[in-house]
C-alpha cells in the first residue's frame, strides 16, 4: 500500500569505473584475454624473424630419389634455403664435397632434406675391406680409438711346451670401437683384402690381439 504524499525513491544505476561501454571483465577472463593477445604477439614476432634473410640457411636436399647403399653423387643433391627452427637436423651446403661419394644409409625420396644420419660410412678404398673383431681387456690398448693404425696379431693357444709366439695377421686402421657385452669390445678395422681370411680365422678362434703402431 502506498501512503499518499510519500512516493518510493528511485535508485539511480551507478556504474563503477570501467563499466561504461560494456560488462566489466572478471580477473579470470582478463587473464585469458591477455594470454591470447600475448600468444598472437609471439607468433607474429616468430613469423617475422623467420622471414628475415638472416634466418635462412643453405642446406642439402635430394634432387632425385636414392636407395639405401647407393653412392651419393653431386647430381643427386641440390641446395635449398630453409628456416631451421627447433631441433632440426640438416646438412649445411658447405659440406657438399664431404657428402658426395658416400653411401646413403637409408632410402630417401626426392625433395627430402638431407640429415647427418642419412649419410653412411664411406666405401673402403680399392683393395681394402672392413672387418669387425672382438677383443677382451689385455688384447688391445686401453686408449684404442678410431684413426689408430694397429697390428693385428694371431695368438696361438698355449701348448705343453709353453706359449708359442704370436704372428702378424695384418695391419689395419681402426674405424670404430664399441662395447659388445660384459668384458668384450668390438673394433671395426679396415684391412687389406688379403689379410681378411687370416684375421677372421684368428678372431673366430678367440686368438687375436691388437697392438698400436706409434708415429703413423
Amino acid at each position: 500500500m502506498t501512503v499518499p504524499g510519500h512516493s518510493r525513491p528511485r535508485r539511480s544505476a551507478r556504474r563503477g569505473p570501467g563499466a561504461a561501454g560494456g560488462r566489466r571483465l572478471g580477473p579470470r577472463s582478463a587473464r585469458a584475454a591477455g594470454g591470447v593477445l600475448l600468444a598472437g604477439v609471439c607468433a607474429l614476432a616468430l613469423t617475422e624473424a623467420l622471414a628475415q634473410p638472416g634466418s635462412r640457411q643453405p642446406v642439402l636436399a635430394l634432387a632425385r630419389p636414392v636407395m639405401a647403399g647407393q653412392v651419393i653423387t653431386s647430381a643427386d643433391l641440390r641446395v635449398v634455403q630453409v628456416s631451421a627452427a627447433g631441433p632440426v637436423s640438416v646438412v649445411p651446403a658447405s659440406r657438399l664435397a664431404g657428402v658426395t661419394g658416400r653411401p646413403a644409409a637409408v632410402s630417401l625420396p626426392a625433395g627430402s632434406l638431407l640429415a647427418a644420419a642419412d649419410i653412411g660410412v664411406p666405401a673402403p678404398a680399392s683393395g681394402q675391406a672392413r672387418l669387425g673383431v672382438v677383443v677382451k681387456p689385455g688384447q688391445y690398448p686401453p686408449d684404442l680409438s678410431p684413426g689408430q693404425r694397429v697390428a693385428v696379431l694371431a695368438v696361438p693357444a698355449p701348448q705343453a711346451g709353453g706359449q708359442p709366439p704370436a704372428w702378424p695377421a695384418g695391419v689395419g686402421v681402426v674405424l670404430s670401437v664399441s662395447a659388445a657385452g660384459p668384458g668384450e669390445t668390438v673394433a671395426e678395422l679396415q684391412l687389406p683384402e688379403g689379410a681378411v681370411p687370416r684375421v677372421a680365422a684368428a678372431d673366430a678362434a678367440g686368438q687375436i690381439s691388437l697392438a698400436a703402431i706409434p708415429g703413423r
